[in-house]
């Protein structure tokens, strides 16, 4: 192995002609472009799916509990806010509403009513005053609203007639989701359910002090909230789990396509190695005739081109870092409100992932050395005869 490693050096450090330069040069250029935009797109795709949980989990918590009939929601919440494992619960209810300000057209809204005050700290509104409110940034902009500014609320709520109430922009929230900021009034539950009278739903949302570890607790949280309650978690929906087997769907392929352009880059270091080997023709006569064995030859040629190819890899995963760590300073990319309603998020971020950039780094190497077999092997399998009268 030694042996062979030597003689690859030699060979290509050993009165290389511009021509083997060039070529070699493309590529190593090759290699390092189509690794880079592997890796620029995984932590692309990575980084969306992660902006996607984080927004779906900053709306709806990471688990809902429905009481059994009878049980009542403010006792469970209080159950559930005594677990170390939360970090906490309450009370939450949904109202499709129509926001309104003289001399604007009205907006749809959901009405989000909760204790749980994750997304902006909720105010306290009591007594017969404006109900005080949180509005995301995108309805204060398409109504000119600001702190302290007053509106009027339509909210429908089943089984009663339209209501509506008087409010008063308490703060303007910014969550980078865009179906929250574009859309949500947030309204403290208590002082809301006492305006209208009551609230539908009886839901209690969840906050655990590990995202994302609904599922491996679930016992615990049904036995917490008593017999007869129901779960359910953000994975649990259809809507979520079509959009994140979409996702993992959309980053295998797009991760297939990416590797046939690393695939070309390889074939290029083949190139480069029947350059080599037509270049070195010489030296490999003398090494056949003098009784080199064939496994020596082949896998001096294919040390020659895996390290070249590898060489593409290892610089294609530095300049693909690069241009990640670029991107994510400059806050690229990032969408307008019309574009961010269709990505649902006002930014994408990007998320380089160790298992990731491995898996790149096995991908490119493999490729290369699949590339350089080739040539390789039909050098190492070249007749001392034939090769003689090369010389």
């Amino acid at each position: 192995m030694w042996a062979s490693a030597f003689l690859a050096l030699r060979l290509v450090r050993r009165r290389s002609t511009p021509l083997l330069r060039s070529s070699a040069l493309a590529a190593l250029t090759a290699v390092a472009l189509g690794v880079a935009a592997l890796v620029v797109v995984l932590a692309l795709m990575t980084g969306y799916r992660d902006a996607l949980r984080a927004g779906i989990m900053t709306a709806a918590g990471d688990a809902v509990l429905l009481p059994a009939p009878g049980d009542h929601p403010a006792l469970v919440a209080a159950r559930v806010r005594r677990e170390a494992i939360v970090a906490g619960a309450g009370e939450v209810a949904y109202l499709p509403g129509l926001l309104q300000r003289d001399g604007w057209p009205p907006e749809v809204v959901t009405v989000k009513a909760s204790q749980s005050g994750k997304i902006v700290p909720l105010p306290a509104s009591g007594g017969a005053g404006p109900l005080q409110v949180a509005v995301g940034k995108g309805v204060a902009r398409r109504l000119g609203l600001q702190v302290g500014d007053a509106a009027l609320l339509q909210v429908a709520v089943e089984g009663a007639a339209l209501r509506s109430l008087t409010l008063t922009v308490a703060q303007v929230f910014e969550t980078g989701f865009a179906e929250l900021d574009e859309s949500w009034v947030l309204a403290p539950f208590g002082p809301l359910a006492d305006r209208l009278g009551r609230l539908p739903g009886g839901a209690v949302e969840v906050w655990l002090r590990e995202q994302g570890q609904a599922e491996a607790l679930r016992s615990r949280l049904e036995e917490i909230c008593g017999m007869g309650c129901l779960m359910t978690t953000w994975e649990e929906s259809e809507a979520n789990r079509a959009l994140f087997a979409a996702l993992t769907w959309q980053k295998l392929s797009l991760a297939v396509v990416l590797s046939l352009v690393v695939a070309v880059g390889a074939f290029e270091v083949a190139a480069a190695l029947v350059v080599l080997v037509t270049e070195k023709r010489r030296t490999l006569a003398v090494l056949l005739a003098i009784g080199a064995p064939p496994a020596l030859v082949r896998r001096t040629f294919l040390l020659a081109g895996g390290a070249l190819g590898s060489a593409g890899v290892v610089a294609g995963l530095a300049l693909g870092g690069a241009i990640v760590a670029i991107l994510t300073v400059l806050g690229i990319p990032s969408f307008p409100p019309e574009i961010a309603s269709i990505y649902m998020v006002e930014r994408i971020p990007l998320h380089l992932r160790a298992t990731d950039l491995a898996a790149v780094l096995l991908l490119g190497v493999v490729e290369v050395a699949a590339a350089a077999y080739l040539p390789a092997r039909r050098a190492a399998r070249r007749d001392p005869v034939e090769v003689l009268r090369w010389v």
